[in-house]
């Protein structure tokens, strides 16, 4: 047996991990190919998105080979190594590859959805076990990657177990008398061998840092083009995901940093007309109408995953959402409207209470955490405040949060029938609207108004398409949007023939969007753009349309406005009806945006990077410089909100 073998096993193995992470990245690709629509030079983009990706494996296939290359080479050198030696080795590539490996198939699911990479803050969903295990398995579309995952662990374990023959074929008793490899290697001379195992040293170590220039290897890096998914397509997810570790660790993430938070309240308090009596650092204001209070019902239903260019999706040259359409007609509707964040959770507490999303940070946690909003603001005169969930209110912290904040009863699973369980997301969004219904009923019988809140998770994956709905679309994300429409259709139906329909004010809005379609921007514009409709007997000006940008954050004010009642707004909501927003800011994951009638400007954490697109061209150029006065106001409107907002939480949860 030669000394040198240890280097080729270790090299050979080393190539295996980065031959398999080639291999992910293409189905990456292809499995998000639509991304690439429209764009030219596919093929070079792709080459130099693969080349990136090639220095990002080579980190992590680095740092997994780094302690076994120490480990063998320091044996060798000193003649002490032996099989069961080799045996740890091939174990702890085992492990180790199993690990990342599952990270990176994981991640291509999650980037599917999210068109970005998984992070750590995705690890909170394990504390919702079952809830999390039911969202994964149940989705059959899940069933290749989990096929890809075995597969490749029982490839790469061939491999390794070939490799360890290969290079050490040699029969070594595990007894402290069994001869050393020195015994093999005595015309190999010291000279050579130390010299090249502190060149490996030294090569490995280069790959762990991933870089022979000022800075190491960093997300950025991977950054070399204007489209976005090629961008992302060389990032490893497996360094992604560590170094979202280390910015938590460091709190990287305080937006602070941003901007000074003197300057940020100072910014916010013109922008929202912060009376000056009201402190330096708050977004308090009293609101003092004028006229008779609208002594009215308030019902939201905020839909999942409803995108605004859900209601212009077309089968067989037929609307599958024809009731959210034809309402649109007999209703206020706000044309370019925006969720907070991309998550249930960021659109629950920006639609309730007007706080905006604050990057991958979850709006609701077990932290203490008291807002105000329509909930609070409403029970205080007088309201009877209801939240009506399909599944466990356990997950993502609704119960705790919501009960906190003003609720007086949660409706969840444990009130429905079992037999109407469709999933581990509860019931379908047509039993929980009929169940809501009845409740709403029985409430109106009370001298009291009511104020509820209906939370919809059909359109979630795994989608239950019932049925009557098999060919009501051309897959099942289709056939479930026209179920959705038709649950709304059959609600608001049973509702006209109630006596409290007709002094009731209901808004539908998405929770946050949903990525169908190639994303022209760095930030996918998609999951931020949601509709949201306000209809009411009451309205008798109505139909119409709003094309001021506005957003999650300005229902609670806006509504507050229909029902002409006094209270002190201290969200960073407007009332859309009666104030008019410059501009509409949102985050998506670690991306700032915000956009107004002509530019959208992107602030990318990641990179620490200013874009601006001209948004009604083609042109995907950034003009950040070319129009630096307008991308500037967009910034500063966008950044001093965030860092205002990030203050503001903390102090609500005693940080």
């Amino acid at each position: 047996m030669k000394r040198f073998n240890v280097f080729y096993y270790l090299l050979s193995v080393h190539l295996s991990g980065i031959g398999f992470f080639f291999i992910f990245r293409l189905i990456l690709y292809f499995c998000n190919y639509e991304q690439t629509a429209g764009i030219d030079n596919k093929s070079a983009l792709l080459l130099q998105a693969l080349w990136k990706g090639l220095q990002f494996d080579n980190f992590i296939a680095s740092y997994i080979t780094c302690i076994p290359l120490l480990i063998l080479s320091i044996l060798v050198l000193f003649n002490r190594l032996s099989e069961w030696v080799i045996r740890a080795c091939n174990g702890f590539f085992v492990i180790a590859y199993l690990i990342v490996f599952g990270i990176y198939i994981l991640d291509i699911s999650y980037f599917s959805y999210f068109l970005a990479h998984i992070k750590i803050d995705a690890l909170g969903w394990l504390q919702f076990g079952s809830e999390t295990a039911g969202m994964v398995f149940q989705d059959i579309r899940n069933y290749p990657f989990f096929a890809l995952f075995l597969i490749s662990v029982f490839l790469f374990y061939r491999i390794l177990k070939f490799f360890r023959k290969k290079f050490f074929s040699f029969a070594l008793r595990l007894s402290p008398s069994a001869p050393h490899l020195s015994q093999n290697h005595a015309g190999y001379s010291m000279k050579v061998y130390i010299p090249l195992t502190v060149l490996l040293w030294a090569v490995c170590f280069l790959g762990m840092r991933g870089s022979l220039q000022r800075y190491p290897l960093r997300v950025g890096f991977a950054y070399f083009s204007n489209h976005s998914f090629y961008n992302q397509l060389g990032v490893n997810p497996n360094f992604s995901f560590l170094k979202s570790i280390q910015d938590a660790s460091k709190e990287r993430k305080n937006v602070n940093d941003l901007m000074p938070l003197d300057t940020a309240f100072s910014l916010v308090s013109e922008a929202l007309n912060v009376p000056a009596a009201s402190g330096a650092r708050s977004v308090n204001r009293t609101v003092q109408p004028t006229g008779e209070t609208v002594n009215a019902n308030v019902v939201i239903v905020l839909l999942e995953s409803m995108a605004a260019d859900c209601l212009q999706t077309e089968y067989q040259g037929r609307n599958l959402t024809p009731f959210l359409n034809d309402l649109i007609s007999r209703s206020y509707y706000f044309e370019r409207f925006y969720s907070a964040g991309i998550h249930t959770n960021n659109g629950i507490v920006s639609t309730l209470y007007g706080f905006p999303a604050l990057f991958d940070r979850p709006s609701m946690d077990n932290s203490p955490a008291h807002y105000t909003g329509l909930p609070v603001v409403l029970r205080e005169a007088g309201y009877r405040t209801f939240f009506f969930l399909t599944s466990n209110p356990q997950y993502d912290h609704m119960n705790y949060f919501l009960y906190e904040n003003g609720f007086d009863r949660i409706y969840s699973q444990y009130d429905y029938p079992k037999e109407k369980i469709a999933n581990n997301f509860g019931v379908q969004d047509d039993y929980l609207l009929e169940y809501g219904f009845d409740r709403l009923n029985e409430a109106a019988q009370s001298d009291k108004p009511f104020f509820a809140t209906f939370m919809t998770v059909s359109k979630h994956v795994p989608y239950i398409v019932p049925e009557r709905f098999k060919d009501a679309g051309a897959d099942d994300e289709e056939r479930i949007l026209a179920f959705t429409d038709n649950s709304l259709k059959d609600f608001m139906e049973a509702a006209s023939k109630e006596d409290w329909y007709r002094n009731t004010f209901f808004v539908f809005l998405g929770d946050h969007g949903r990525i169908k379609r190639r994303q022209k921007y760095n930030m996918a514009l998609d999951y931020n753009h949601i509709p949201c409709i306000i209809y009411s007997p009451l309205l008798t000006d109505a139909p119409r349309r709003f094309p001021q940008p506005g957003g999650q954050i300005d229902v609670f004010p806006t509504v507050m406005g229909l029902l002409n009642r006094p209270y002190v707004n201290d969200s960073f909501g407007i009332d859309l009806l009666r104030e008019t927003r410059p501009c509409m800011f949102f985050v998506s994951n670690n991306q700032l945006g915000c956009i107004d009638d002509n530019y959208f400007y992107i602030r990318d954490l990641n990179v620490n990077s200013d874009i601006m697109y001209n948004f009604y061209s083609d042109r995907s150029e950034n003009e950040m410089q070319e129009q630096s006065g307008a991308g500037e106001k967009l910034k500063s409107y966008a950044v001093s909100m965030i860092v205002a907002a990030d203050y503001l939480v903390k102090d609500k949860k005693g940080r």
